[in-house]
Protein backbone atom coordinates (compact mmCIF):
# COMPACT_ATOMS: atom_id res chain seq x y z
CA UNK A 1 0.00 0.00 0.00
CA UNK A 2 1.46 3.43 -1.18
CA UNK A 3 2.54 5.61 1.79
CA UNK A 4 0.47 8.75 1.78
CA UNK A 5 2.62 11.71 2.35
CA UNK A 6 1.85 15.03 4.28
CA UNK A 7 0.93 17.34 1.62
CA UNK A 8 -1.52 14.91 0.04
CA UNK A 9 -2.60 14.47 3.90
CA UNK A 10 -3.46 17.87 3.98
CA UNK A 11 -4.88 18.42 0.42
CA UNK A 12 -6.99 15.69 1.35
CA UNK A 13 -8.24 17.62 4.89
CA UNK A 14 -8.30 20.53 2.96
CA UNK A 15 -10.57 19.28 0.61
CA UNK A 16 -12.88 17.89 3.16
CA UNK A 17 -12.72 21.42 4.87
CA UNK A 18 -13.87 22.93 1.86
CA UNK A 19 -17.01 20.85 1.16
CA UNK A 20 -18.27 20.79 4.87
CA UNK A 21 -21.24 23.44 5.49
CA UNK A 22 -19.86 24.48 8.78
CA UNK A 23 -17.81 27.15 9.06
CA UNK A 24 -14.08 26.08 9.63
CA UNK A 25 -10.41 26.71 9.14
CA UNK A 26 -7.20 24.67 9.27
CA UNK A 27 -4.68 26.57 11.56
CA UNK A 28 -1.11 25.75 11.55
CA UNK A 29 1.48 25.67 14.29
CA UNK A 30 2.17 29.51 14.40
CA UNK A 31 -1.64 30.09 14.73
CA UNK A 32 -2.38 30.76 11.17
CA UNK A 33 -5.00 30.44 8.88
CA UNK A 34 -3.99 28.02 6.13
CA UNK A 35 -7.19 27.16 4.80
CA UNK A 36 -10.47 28.67 4.77
CA UNK A 37 -13.88 27.19 3.69
CA UNK A 38 -16.50 29.18 2.20
CA UNK A 39 -18.98 29.00 5.09
CA UNK A 40 -16.42 30.38 7.02
CA UNK A 41 -15.82 33.42 5.23
CA UNK A 42 -19.17 34.33 5.13
CA UNK A 43 -19.59 33.84 8.51
CA UNK A 44 -16.61 35.69 9.73
CA UNK A 45 -16.46 37.83 6.89
CA UNK A 46 -13.05 37.42 4.67
CA UNK A 47 -12.48 40.39 3.98
CA UNK A 48 -12.47 42.30 7.03
CA UNK A 49 -10.03 39.97 8.50
CA UNK A 50 -6.97 41.74 8.89
CA UNK A 51 -3.78 39.64 9.05
CA UNK A 52 -4.10 35.76 8.83
CA UNK A 53 -3.73 34.67 12.40
CA UNK A 54 -6.22 32.95 14.53
CA UNK A 55 -6.89 35.86 16.87
CA UNK A 56 -7.52 37.99 13.35
CA UNK A 57 -11.16 36.20 13.30
CA UNK A 58 -12.85 37.74 15.68
CA UNK A 59 -13.06 41.79 17.18
CA UNK A 60 -9.89 43.11 19.10
CA UNK A 61 -11.01 42.53 22.33
CA UNK A 62 -11.21 38.78 22.29
CA UNK A 63 -8.09 37.98 20.63
CA UNK A 64 -6.03 37.78 23.17
CA UNK A 65 -8.66 34.40 24.36
CA UNK A 66 -8.58 33.42 20.77
CA UNK A 67 -4.44 32.64 21.28
CA UNK A 68 -4.38 31.75 24.81
CA UNK A 69 -7.35 29.40 23.74
CA UNK A 70 -5.26 28.14 20.67
CA UNK A 71 -2.38 27.38 22.76
CA UNK A 72 -4.52 25.07 25.80
CA UNK A 73 -6.02 23.57 22.67
CA UNK A 74 -2.56 22.54 21.89
CA UNK A 75 -1.46 21.64 25.05
CA UNK A 76 -4.17 19.35 26.14
CA UNK A 77 -5.71 17.78 23.24
CA UNK A 78 -8.76 18.76 24.01
CA UNK A 79 -11.47 20.79 22.34
CA UNK A 80 -11.32 24.92 23.92
CA UNK A 81 -14.75 27.18 23.05
CA UNK A 82 -14.62 30.75 23.15
CA UNK A 83 -17.65 33.05 22.56
CA UNK A 84 -16.46 35.89 20.93
CA UNK A 85 -18.39 38.38 17.85
CA UNK A 86 -16.36 38.26 14.39
CA UNK A 87 -15.93 40.71 12.29
CA UNK A 88 -18.99 40.40 9.89
CA UNK A 89 -21.01 39.92 12.77
CA UNK A 90 -19.91 42.73 15.83
CA UNK A 91 -22.85 42.56 17.49
CA UNK A 92 -23.53 38.75 17.81
CA UNK A 93 -21.07 36.62 19.69
CA UNK A 94 -20.51 33.43 18.28
CA UNK A 95 -19.43 30.31 19.62
CA UNK A 96 -15.76 29.64 18.46
CA UNK A 97 -14.23 26.12 19.26
CA UNK A 98 -10.62 25.17 18.62
CA UNK A 99 -10.13 21.31 18.64
CA UNK A 100 -5.86 20.37 17.97
CA UNK A 101 -5.14 17.58 15.70
CA UNK A 102 -3.10 14.75 15.13
CA UNK A 103 0.44 15.55 13.43
CA UNK A 104 0.47 13.49 10.86
CA UNK A 105 -3.04 15.47 9.16
CA UNK A 106 -0.43 18.09 8.26
CA UNK A 107 -2.16 20.89 10.55
CA UNK A 108 -2.26 21.77 13.77
CA UNK A 109 -5.73 22.58 14.80
CA UNK A 110 -9.12 23.24 13.24
CA UNK A 111 -11.17 25.74 14.27
CA UNK A 112 -15.00 25.56 13.92
CA UNK A 113 -17.75 27.84 14.27
CA UNK A 114 -21.59 27.43 15.41
CA UNK A 115 -24.28 30.48 15.00
CA UNK A 116 -25.57 30.63 18.76
CA UNK A 117 -27.52 33.48 18.08
CA UNK A 118 -30.86 31.54 18.77
CA UNK A 119 -29.34 30.34 21.90
CA UNK A 120 -28.10 33.95 23.19
CA UNK A 121 -31.41 35.21 22.05
CA UNK A 122 -32.96 33.04 24.55
CA UNK A 123 -30.27 33.29 27.31
CA UNK A 124 -31.39 37.51 27.08
CA UNK A 125 -34.69 36.51 27.51
CA UNK A 126 -34.15 34.34 30.11
CA UNK A 127 -32.13 37.05 32.28
CA UNK A 128 -34.68 39.83 31.79
CA UNK A 129 -37.30 37.40 32.60
CA UNK A 130 -35.01 37.01 35.67
CA UNK A 131 -34.66 40.41 36.45
CA UNK A 132 -37.92 41.51 35.97
CA UNK A 133 -39.05 39.03 38.52
CA UNK A 134 -36.45 40.65 40.87
CA UNK A 135 -37.87 44.51 40.43
CA UNK A 136 -41.14 42.94 40.88
CA UNK A 137 -41.02 41.60 44.48
CA UNK A 138 -39.10 44.58 45.44
CA UNK A 139 -42.16 46.82 43.73
CA UNK A 140 -44.57 44.97 45.55
CA UNK A 141 -42.85 45.54 48.68
CA UNK A 142 -42.64 48.81 48.59
CA UNK A 143 -46.74 48.97 47.22
CA UNK A 144 -47.55 47.29 50.42
CA UNK A 145 -46.09 49.23 52.56
CA UNK A 146 -47.56 52.82 50.45
CA UNK A 147 -51.10 50.91 50.58
CA UNK A 148 -51.19 50.44 54.46
CA UNK A 149 -50.33 54.78 54.59
CA UNK A 150 -52.66 55.46 51.90
CA UNK A 151 -55.62 53.37 53.25
CA UNK A 152 -54.22 55.65 57.29
CA UNK A 153 -54.68 58.95 55.09
CA UNK A 154 -57.57 58.39 52.97
CA UNK A 155 -59.58 56.84 56.09
CA UNK A 156 -58.62 59.68 58.44
CA UNK A 157 -59.13 62.45 55.13
CA UNK A 158 -62.97 60.94 54.94
CA UNK A 159 -63.06 61.45 58.74
CA UNK A 160 -62.51 65.11 58.27
CA UNK A 161 -64.68 65.60 55.89
CA UNK A 162 -67.60 64.09 57.60
CA UNK A 163 -66.93 66.88 60.10
CA UNK A 164 -66.87 69.60 58.02
CA UNK A 165 -69.33 71.37 56.07
CA UNK A 166 -68.90 71.91 52.02
CA UNK A 167 -68.60 75.27 52.38
CA UNK A 168 -66.18 75.35 55.38
CA UNK A 169 -62.75 76.59 55.35
CA UNK A 170 -60.71 73.15 55.37
CA UNK A 171 -63.26 71.22 53.36
CA UNK A 172 -61.41 72.61 50.12
CA UNK A 173 -58.19 71.79 51.66
CA UNK A 174 -59.26 68.18 52.68
CA UNK A 175 -60.84 67.24 49.33
CA UNK A 176 -57.23 68.17 47.78
CA UNK A 177 -55.33 65.43 50.23
CA UNK A 178 -58.13 62.84 49.32
CA UNK A 179 -57.76 63.69 45.32
CA UNK A 180 -53.65 63.74 45.87
CA UNK A 181 -54.52 60.52 47.88
CA UNK A 182 -56.35 58.70 45.48
CA UNK A 183 -53.97 59.59 42.49
CA UNK A 184 -51.17 58.38 44.69
CA UNK A 185 -53.40 55.28 45.21
CA UNK A 186 -53.60 54.59 41.84
CA UNK A 187 -49.93 54.68 41.50
CA UNK A 188 -49.62 51.94 43.65
CA UNK A 189 -52.10 50.07 41.89
CA UNK A 190 -49.34 49.89 38.65
CA UNK A 191 -46.79 48.85 40.90
CA UNK A 192 -49.31 46.14 42.12
CA UNK A 193 -50.14 44.82 38.67
CA UNK A 194 -46.15 45.20 37.68
CA UNK A 195 -45.07 43.04 40.37
CA UNK A 196 -47.97 40.19 39.31
CA UNK A 197 -49.88 41.21 42.80
CA UNK A 198 -52.85 43.17 42.07
CA UNK A 199 -55.94 41.73 43.07
CA UNK A 200 -57.97 39.95 40.06
CA UNK A 201 -61.30 38.85 39.13
CA UNK A 202 -60.31 36.36 36.39
CA UNK A 203 -63.40 35.17 34.09
CA UNK A 204 -63.01 33.49 30.64
CA UNK A 205 -62.85 36.33 28.15
CA UNK A 206 -63.69 36.49 24.64
CA UNK A 207 -60.49 38.84 24.13
CA UNK A 208 -61.89 39.88 21.09
CA UNK A 209 -65.32 41.47 22.16
CA UNK A 210 -63.33 43.49 25.42
CA UNK A 211 -61.21 44.99 22.36
CA UNK A 212 -64.15 45.37 20.41
CA UNK A 213 -65.84 47.38 22.98
CA UNK A 214 -62.73 49.68 23.43
CA UNK A 215 -63.00 51.26 20.16
CA UNK A 216 -64.66 54.48 21.00
CA UNK A 217 -62.48 54.78 23.73
CA UNK A 218 -59.49 54.21 21.62
CA UNK A 219 -60.14 56.77 19.09
CA UNK A 220 -60.86 59.26 21.17
CA UNK A 221 -57.55 58.40 23.46
CA UNK A 222 -55.02 59.01 20.72
CA UNK A 223 -56.99 61.56 18.62
CA UNK A 224 -58.40 62.09 15.09
CA UNK A 225 -54.80 62.74 13.15
CA UNK A 226 -54.14 58.23 14.04
CA UNK A 227 -56.23 56.16 11.88
CA UNK A 228 -57.07 53.70 14.30
CA UNK A 229 -57.34 50.18 12.50
CA UNK A 230 -59.11 47.07 14.88
CA UNK A 231 -58.86 43.21 14.01
CA UNK A 232 -60.48 40.97 15.50
CA UNK A 233 -61.69 38.35 13.42
CA UNK A 234 -63.76 35.38 13.99
CA UNK A 235 -61.52 33.79 17.66
CA UNK A 236 -61.59 30.32 18.55
CA UNK A 237 -60.50 29.94 22.03
CA UNK A 238 -61.31 32.34 25.24
CA UNK A 239 -58.66 33.72 27.99
CA UNK A 240 -58.99 33.51 31.50
CA UNK A 241 -58.36 37.04 32.60
CA UNK A 242 -59.66 39.83 34.60
CA UNK A 243 -61.41 41.67 31.30
CA UNK A 244 -60.65 45.29 33.70
CA UNK A 245 -57.32 44.74 33.62
CA UNK A 246 -56.65 43.48 30.04
CA UNK A 247 -59.05 46.74 29.10
CA UNK A 248 -56.02 48.41 31.02
CA UNK A 249 -53.33 47.23 28.99
CA UNK A 250 -55.06 47.49 25.40
CA UNK A 251 -55.47 51.34 26.46
CA UNK A 252 -51.99 51.67 28.33
CA UNK A 253 -50.44 50.55 24.89
CA UNK A 254 -52.79 52.65 22.71
CA UNK A 255 -51.80 55.72 24.50
CA UNK A 256 -48.27 54.81 24.66
CA UNK A 257 -48.13 53.97 20.70
CA UNK A 258 -49.92 57.98 20.16
CA UNK A 259 -46.91 59.12 22.02
CA UNK A 260 -44.61 57.40 19.79
CA UNK A 261 -46.56 58.79 16.77
CA UNK A 262 -46.14 61.91 17.83
CA UNK A 263 -49.74 62.10 17.60
CA UNK A 264 -50.13 61.89 13.57
CA UNK A 265 -50.19 57.68 12.43
CA UNK A 266 -51.90 54.29 12.43
CA UNK A 267 -52.71 52.33 14.96
CA UNK A 268 -53.62 48.65 14.42
CA UNK A 269 -54.67 45.90 16.85
CA UNK A 270 -55.08 42.80 16.12
CA UNK A 271 -56.56 39.72 17.83
CA UNK A 272 -55.99 36.09 16.44
CA UNK A 273 -55.08 32.47 17.34
CA UNK A 274 -52.20 31.11 17.50
CA UNK A 275 -52.55 27.32 17.84
CA UNK A 276 -49.99 25.03 19.29
CA UNK A 277 -47.85 23.52 16.28
CA UNK A 278 -47.51 27.36 15.55
CA UNK A 279 -45.95 28.72 18.44
CA UNK A 280 -42.39 27.69 17.77
CA UNK A 281 -42.73 29.73 14.46
CA UNK A 282 -43.65 33.08 16.73
CA UNK A 283 -39.72 32.99 17.33
CA UNK A 284 -39.91 33.08 21.07
CA UNK A 285 -38.96 30.45 22.61
CA UNK A 286 -39.75 30.72 26.02
CA UNK A 287 -43.35 30.42 25.06
CA UNK A 288 -45.04 27.40 25.83
CA UNK A 289 -46.31 25.28 22.60
CA UNK A 290 -49.50 25.02 24.13
CA UNK A 291 -52.83 27.39 22.04
CA UNK A 292 -52.75 30.85 22.77
CA UNK A 293 -54.60 34.06 21.78
CA UNK A 294 -52.20 36.76 21.00
CA UNK A 295 -53.06 40.59 20.69
CA UNK A 296 -50.74 42.67 18.75
CA UNK A 297 -50.89 46.77 18.99
CA UNK A 298 -48.77 47.94 16.18
CA UNK A 299 -47.84 52.03 15.50
CA UNK A 300 -45.52 53.85 12.67
CA UNK A 301 -44.07 55.80 15.46
CA UNK A 302 -40.50 56.50 16.23
CA UNK A 303 -39.40 53.02 17.28
CA UNK A 304 -37.65 51.57 20.17
CA UNK A 305 -33.56 52.15 19.91
CA UNK A 306 -31.74 48.91 20.54
CA UNK A 307 -30.05 50.58 23.89
CA UNK A 308 -33.24 51.15 25.67
CA UNK A 309 -35.20 47.89 24.17
CA UNK A 310 -34.13 45.58 27.17
CA UNK A 311 -35.63 48.62 29.89
CA UNK A 312 -38.96 49.51 28.39
CA UNK A 313 -41.18 47.69 30.91
CA UNK A 314 -39.13 48.35 34.23
CA UNK A 315 -41.26 50.45 36.61
CA UNK A 316 -40.42 54.35 36.34
CA UNK A 317 -38.25 54.11 33.26
CA UNK A 318 -39.44 56.33 30.51
CA UNK A 319 -37.95 58.11 27.72
CA UNK A 320 -40.49 61.40 28.32
CA UNK A 321 -39.13 64.84 29.36
CA UNK A 322 -39.65 65.09 33.35
CA UNK A 323 -43.17 65.84 34.68
CA UNK A 324 -44.87 64.05 31.11
CA UNK A 325 -45.04 60.35 32.28
CA UNK A 326 -44.64 57.98 35.22
CA UNK A 327 -42.59 55.77 33.39
CA UNK A 328 -45.39 53.40 34.89
CA UNK A 329 -47.26 52.36 31.61
CA UNK A 330 -45.74 49.58 30.05
CA UNK A 331 -44.66 47.44 33.34
CA UNK A 332 -48.40 47.46 34.41
CA UNK A 333 -48.54 45.90 30.74
CA UNK A 334 -45.91 43.72 31.51
CA UNK A 335 -47.29 42.84 34.94
CA UNK A 336 -50.65 41.98 34.49
CA UNK A 337 -50.02 39.81 31.77
CA UNK A 338 -47.46 37.74 33.46
CA UNK A 339 -50.13 37.88 36.50
CA UNK A 340 -52.79 36.49 33.40
CA UNK A 341 -50.17 33.78 33.00
CA UNK A 342 -48.81 35.58 29.26
CA UNK A 343 -46.13 36.94 27.84
CA UNK A 344 -45.34 40.29 25.99
CA UNK A 345 -42.81 41.03 23.56
CA UNK A 346 -42.17 44.84 21.77
CA UNK A 347 -40.27 44.43 18.27
CA UNK A 348 -39.17 46.61 15.89
CA UNK A 349 -41.68 46.47 12.30
CA UNK A 350 -40.08 44.98 9.83
CA UNK A 351 -38.70 47.16 7.04
CA UNK A 352 -41.32 50.03 8.39
CA UNK A 353 -40.94 52.61 11.06
CA UNK A 354 -42.32 51.74 14.24
CA UNK A 355 -43.15 48.89 16.86
CA UNK A 356 -44.87 46.33 17.53
CA UNK A 357 -46.31 44.88 21.16
CA UNK A 358 -47.57 41.37 20.66
CA UNK A 359 -49.14 39.95 23.79
CA UNK A 360 -49.96 35.93 24.22
CA UNK A 361 -52.68 35.01 26.81
CA UNK A 362 -52.95 30.98 27.08
CA UNK A 363 -56.26 29.71 25.48
CA UNK A 364 -58.14 28.43 28.67
CA UNK A 365 -61.30 27.11 26.78
CA UNK A 366 -63.23 27.30 23.45
CA UNK A 367 -64.87 30.50 22.95
CA UNK A 368 -68.52 29.66 23.46
CA UNK A 369 -67.83 28.66 27.17
CA UNK A 370 -67.04 32.52 27.63
CA UNK A 371 -68.86 34.42 30.44
CA UNK A 372 -71.52 37.25 29.63
CA UNK A 373 -70.37 40.90 31.00
CA UNK A 374 -71.35 41.16 34.87
CA UNK A 375 -74.59 43.16 35.69
CA UNK A 376 -73.91 46.50 37.00
CA UNK A 377 -73.17 47.27 40.77
CA UNK A 378 -75.96 47.48 43.08
CA UNK A 379 -76.21 50.17 45.80
CA UNK A 380 -75.98 49.45 49.15
CA UNK A 381 -77.61 50.22 52.24
CA UNK A 382 -75.54 51.21 55.36
CA UNK A 383 -78.32 52.22 57.95
CA UNK A 384 -79.00 48.86 58.01
CA UNK A 385 -75.67 47.82 59.64
CA UNK A 386 -76.09 50.35 62.46
CA UNK A 387 -75.34 48.05 65.68
CA UNK A 388 -72.95 45.19 63.55
CA UNK A 389 -71.19 43.80 65.89
CA UNK A 390 -67.62 43.59 64.17
CA UNK A 391 -64.60 41.38 64.85
CA UNK A 392 -61.40 43.69 63.23
CA UNK A 393 -57.85 41.94 63.14
CA UNK A 394 -55.46 43.93 61.98
CA UNK A 395 -51.48 43.94 62.75
CA UNK A 396 -50.53 47.16 62.03
CA UNK A 397 -51.35 49.58 64.97
CA UNK A 398 -52.34 52.86 63.31
CA UNK A 399 -54.65 51.26 60.48
CA UNK A 400 -56.36 49.07 63.57
CA UNK A 401 -56.67 52.41 65.40
CA UNK A 402 -58.25 54.08 62.20
CA UNK A 403 -60.74 51.35 61.36
CA UNK A 404 -61.84 50.93 64.49
CA UNK A 405 -62.60 54.55 65.28
CA UNK A 406 -64.34 54.85 61.22
CA UNK A 407 -66.46 51.69 61.96
CA UNK A 408 -67.70 52.98 65.25
CA UNK A 409 -68.05 56.40 64.13
CA UNK A 410 -70.70 54.16 61.59
CA UNK A 411 -72.45 52.87 64.25
CA UNK A 412 -70.99 49.56 64.64
CA UNK A 413 -69.94 47.79 67.48
CA UNK A 414 -65.76 46.98 66.92
CA UNK A 415 -63.80 44.26 68.87
CA UNK A 416 -60.09 44.80 67.83
CA UNK A 417 -57.29 42.48 67.53
CA UNK A 418 -53.99 42.45 67.15
CA UNK A 419 -53.49 39.48 65.51
CA UNK A 420 -54.87 36.05 64.85
CA UNK A 421 -54.60 34.67 68.11
CA UNK A 422 -56.28 37.00 70.30
CA UNK A 423 -58.98 37.29 67.78
CA UNK A 424 -59.62 33.45 67.73
CA UNK A 425 -60.05 33.54 71.48
CA UNK A 426 -62.70 36.44 71.25
CA UNK A 427 -64.17 33.71 68.71
CA UNK A 428 -63.77 30.86 71.28
CA UNK A 429 -65.87 33.09 74.12
CA UNK A 430 -69.60 33.97 74.10
CA UNK A 431 -69.10 37.31 72.85
CA UNK A 432 -71.50 37.66 69.92
CA UNK A 433 -70.27 38.37 66.60
CA UNK A 434 -71.72 39.12 63.04
CA UNK A 435 -69.09 39.86 60.73
CA UNK A 436 -64.85 39.04 60.78
CA UNK A 437 -62.86 41.94 58.84
CA UNK A 438 -59.03 40.70 58.75
CA UNK A 439 -56.11 41.81 57.26
CA UNK A 440 -54.59 38.81 54.91
CA UNK A 441 -50.85 39.31 55.59
CA UNK A 442 -50.44 39.13 59.05
CA UNK A 443 -47.29 37.30 61.27
CA UNK A 444 -48.17 33.82 62.34
CA UNK A 445 -51.48 32.73 60.77
CA UNK A 446 -52.45 34.73 58.03
CA UNK A 447 -56.52 35.74 57.39
CA UNK A 448 -57.10 33.09 54.95
CA UNK A 449 -56.53 30.45 57.76
CA UNK A 450 -57.92 32.69 60.57
CA UNK A 451 -61.32 32.87 58.24
CA UNK A 452 -61.24 28.98 57.92
CA UNK A 453 -60.87 28.28 61.71
CA UNK A 454 -63.09 30.92 62.19
CA UNK A 455 -66.25 29.38 60.14
CA UNK A 456 -65.49 25.70 61.93
CA UNK A 457 -66.17 27.77 65.24
CA UNK A 458 -68.80 30.47 64.24
CA UNK A 459 -70.47 28.26 61.30
CA UNK A 460 -71.67 30.87 58.16
CA UNK A 461 -70.07 33.79 59.84
CA UNK A 462 -69.37 36.49 56.79
CA UNK A 463 -65.79 37.42 56.60
CA UNK A 464 -64.23 40.60 54.43
CA UNK A 465 -60.66 40.13 53.77
CA UNK A 466 -58.51 42.89 53.21
CA UNK A 467 -54.64 43.47 52.06
CA UNK A 468 -52.18 45.80 50.40
CA UNK A 469 -50.13 42.94 49.12
CA UNK A 470 -51.47 39.11 48.89
CA UNK A 471 -49.92 36.69 46.89
CA UNK A 472 -52.30 34.70 44.06
CA UNK A 473 -52.53 31.71 46.06
CA UNK A 474 -54.22 33.42 49.24
CA UNK A 475 -56.26 35.49 46.68
CA UNK A 476 -57.64 32.05 45.39
CA UNK A 477 -57.82 30.49 48.82
CA UNK A 478 -60.19 33.60 49.73
CA UNK A 479 -62.29 33.82 46.72
CA UNK A 480 -62.95 29.13 47.21
CA UNK A 481 -64.27 30.09 50.92
CA UNK A 482 -66.79 32.37 49.33
CA UNK A 483 -65.52 35.18 51.45
CA UNK A 484 -65.45 39.16 50.21
CA UNK A 485 -61.74 39.82 49.91
CA UNK A 486 -61.07 44.35 49.79
CA UNK A 487 -57.68 45.79 48.67
CA UNK A 488 -55.88 48.15 50.07
CA UNK A 489 -56.14 51.29 50.01
CA UNK A 490 -59.97 51.80 50.22
CA UNK A 491 -61.96 54.83 51.96
CA UNK A 492 -64.57 54.25 54.47
CA UNK A 493 -67.53 53.66 52.19
CA UNK A 494 -65.94 50.98 50.10
CA UNK A 495 -65.05 49.26 53.63
CA UNK A 496 -68.79 49.66 54.57
CA UNK A 497 -70.03 48.69 50.81
CA UNK A 498 -67.72 45.54 51.29
CA UNK A 499 -68.87 44.68 54.88
CA UNK A 500 -72.77 45.31 53.40
CA UNK A 501 -71.93 42.62 50.75
CA UNK A 502 -72.01 39.70 52.90
CA UNK A 503 -74.03 40.52 55.33
CA UNK A 504 -77.69 39.04 54.48
CA UNK A 505 -80.53 41.14 54.47
CA UNK A 506 -82.50 39.11 57.48
CA UNK A 507 -79.51 39.62 59.85
CA UNK A 508 -79.86 43.30 60.21
CA UNK A 509 -83.64 43.37 59.48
Amino acid sequence: MARVSTADRRQITARVVMGLPLAMALVDEHGMLVVRNDAFRITVGDDDIIGDTIGSMVLPDAQAAMHAAFERALATNEPVEVRAAVPNRPDEKQSIVIQALPAFIGFAAVVSMRDIRDQLRVEAQVAAATRMQAVGQLAGGVAHDFNNILTAVLMMTDQLLSRHAPNSEDHGALSEIRRNGLRAAALVEQLLAFARQQPQRQELLDVGAVVEGLRPLVAQLVGPAIMVRIETGQLASAVLADPSQIEQVIVNLAVNARDAMAGNGHLTIRVVDVRAPAIAAEGYRIIPQIDHVRIDVVDTGAGISPDIAGKIFEPFFTTKPMGQGTGLGLSTVYGIVKQSGGYVFARPRHQHAGTAFSIYLPAHAPLATAAPPPPPPVARDHDRLVGLRVLLVEDDTAIRTIFDKALQRRGLLVVAAASADPALEHLASDQPFDILVSDVMMPGVDGVELAARARLMRPGIPTVLISGYAELPLHRAADNQGVNFLSKPFSLAELMDAIADVIPDIMRD
